[in-house]
């Protein structure tokens, strides 16, 4: 409490609750093989509780990994036909007009007599083939494209199906995602869980919150973020800093008063669920 503050005659009670609860669910379903916790054990943020036995998830995450390397060769194989198909048709473009043009050198030797219709007709001959030739060697390089797209989103899927077949390993390796302490703990080595079941329950200590009670008439001397002084039976000399978090804008319905929380720091881990609160407001 700070020099230029005092308590109110306002005191109200609570009990301490973390800040943090969670209940930890199985993702998937099975046989628990490895138990990593137990309960009271702190844990931390990631660390692993418990293994499934994954044998089949294994086995679909090598067939999705197989499945992508197969759609990768298909589409540096299909980018590949495209090359070839591109320059196939270069190819017959230039082959194309060196035949144009010898067709209309032919065709003037040919009005002043110095050729024959045969030769001319050689040369017109070839050009229609050629003009056939290209015509297929366009149709063919859409038809690499069309294929190289399909490929495309063939691997797209891949890398969602390999995704997918990660994610499911990982929900059969449960990891804490808060730490804290185990506060309960529902499951043993070998038991077979279904998906959703809850497993444990992790409190996170680090900060506490106080709800309490307080009546209409007091309201005009609260506001959030005001700061509050609280003692506990367990450590009568010392007095705990906190703040007032949120006030509710409805009142409780059995009693009539209105619910406020209080926010607090647990410095060395002192304070624990469940112990009894008595708050005091202060004021400059």
């Amino acid at each position: 409490m700070s020099a230029n503050s005092f308590k109110t005659p306002i005191s109200l009670s609570g009990i301490i609750e973390p800040a943090e609860t969670l209940k930890v669910q199985a993702s998937a379903g099975g046989r628990i093989i490895v138990l990593h916790v137990d309960e009271n054990q702190r844990v931390s943020e990631g660390q692993l509780l418990l293994t499934l036995k994954n044998d089949s998830q294994k086995r679909k995450l090598e067939l999705s990994r197989l499945q992508l390397k197969i759609n990768e060769n298909n589409v540096f194989d299909s980018n590949t036909q495209i090359t070839i198909s591109n320059n196939n048709v270069e190819d017959l473009e230039t082959n194309l007009r060196d035949i144009k043009r010898r067709l209309t050198e032919e065709k003037t030797l040919f009005e002043q007599g110095s050729s024959t219709r045969s030769q001319f007709d050689s040369l017109q001959l070839q050009y229609s083939r050629g003009e056939v030739s290209l015509k297929n060697a366009k149709l063919t390089l859409e038809k690499s494209k069309i294929s190289m797209l399909k490929s495309q989103l063939t691997l797209e899927r891949s890398y969602q199906e390999l995704a997918m077949s990660e994610e499911a390993l990982d929900d059969t390796q449960l990891k804490a995602k808060i730490g804290g302490f185990i506060v309960a703990k529902s499951v043993e080595e070998g038991e077979i869980i279904s998906p959703g079941a809850i497993l444990f329950q992790i409190i996170n200590i680090n900060q506490v919150e106080i709800p309490i009670l307080v009546e209409e008439a007091d309201l005009p001397l609260i506001k959030e973020g005001q700061p509050v002084v609280f003692t506990t039976p367990s450590y009568r000399d010392k007095e705990f800093s906190g703040v007032i978090d949120r006030i509710s804008w409805s009142a409780d319905p059995e009693t009539g008063q209105f619910p406020l929380y209080i926010k607090a720091t647990n410095p060395g881990l002192k304070l624990r669920a469940g112990m009894s609160a008595k708050v005091y407001l202060l004021r400059q």
